[in-house]
């Protein structure tokens, strides 16, 4: 078994010794630090092998555990191997199986030692307590996450901010964003029902000028998250920028179907009303 665990705790047992209690978490249920150094020895017990982040400090401790199950190993078999490991730090870490997985030690220390999650988290942690992050900054952030549209959602007022002063390369670079961070978004339902990903690209690309690429964010955030006014509204404003006069008409109509007094729809259903009438009296008669 190969098995990868991120979460707050600790791998070295100096830090377990003494009589004061843990350090308890409350967030709607509650957690305690974990004792990897412990889960360590398990592991070792039956053969495996632990890789352990290297920093100390650390709000999230990542390790790796590579067990290799015995057949017809029984409880006591257990727990006589882990009290014969736990005199023994340094043998719980298991230097000679590790051997056998040269690629896995290598990988562990480039990606997880070298920059782990914690470091990603108080890069973003930073940028965001600064304020008023240079775009630059933030798509260099999204690029380091992988496009995480979460990291998106977080910065996304701050994105928009710099929308309409970006030059022409920083905006073919967030165009080209919209796509990564979409294939990256997996819908969880009622769990994430506070962080509308479509729609948020959809003011994105409305920002970009991008008008049917926001309609298609907008109408996949119907679809995920229900009627929304100011979704309606929104779609309304890109069919009047496309000149799509009656579907602005009828999307600023469903906006006010659902908020009779929301000013905005009211004001750009009139203007549309005044597009459509120039547009018909433009049509020329038929002969």
């Amino acid at each position: 078994a190969f098995i990868i665990t991120g979460d707050k705790g600790n791998s070295n047992p100096d830090y377990f010794v003494g009589l004061s209690n843990p350090h308890m978490a409350v967030h709607g249920s509650f957690s305690l630090m974990v004792n990897f150094h412990a889960i360590s020895l398990y592991i070792r017990s039956r053969g495996g092998f632990t890789l352990n982040g290297n920093q100390e400090e650390s709000a999230l401790q990542v390790n790796c555990f590579v067990l290799n199950d015995e057949k017809g190993s029984t409880e006591h078999d257990d727990q006589k191997r882990v009290k014969s490991l736990s005199d023994d730090y340094n043998e719980c870490h298991g230097v000679e199986p590790k051997n056998n997985f040269p690629l896995l030690c290598h990988s562990f220390d480039d990606i997880i030692n070298s920059f782990n999650p914690n470091d990603f988290f108080a890069i973003q942690k930073s940028l965001k307590e600064e304020g008023n992050p240079s775009l630059v900054s933030i798509l260099s952030l999204l690029r380091l996450s992988n496009w995480d549209p979460d990291i998106f959602y977080k910065f996304r007022d701050n994105i928009l901010s710099f929308v309409s002063s970006a030059g022409t390369r920083l905006h073919a670079d967030l165009y080209n964003s919209t796509t990564k961070l979409w294939d990256n978004y997996f819908h969880l339902g009622n769990y994430d029902s506070g962080k509308d990903i479509a729609f948020e690209l959809g003011r994105l690309c409305y920002g970009l000028s991008l008008f049917e690429d926001a309609l298609n964010y907008y109408q996949i955030s119907l679809e995920l998250y229900g009627n929304h006014h100011i979704t309606f509204h929104n779609s309304g404003l890109c069919h009047y920028s496309l000149s799509n006069y009656e579907s602005a008409k009828e999307n600023f109509g469903w906006a006010l179907d659902m908020k009779p007094d929301y000013e905005k729809s009211k004001t750009w259903l009139q203007r549309a009303e005044k597009e459509s009438k120039l547009d018909i009296e433009l049509i020329p008669p038929t002969e």
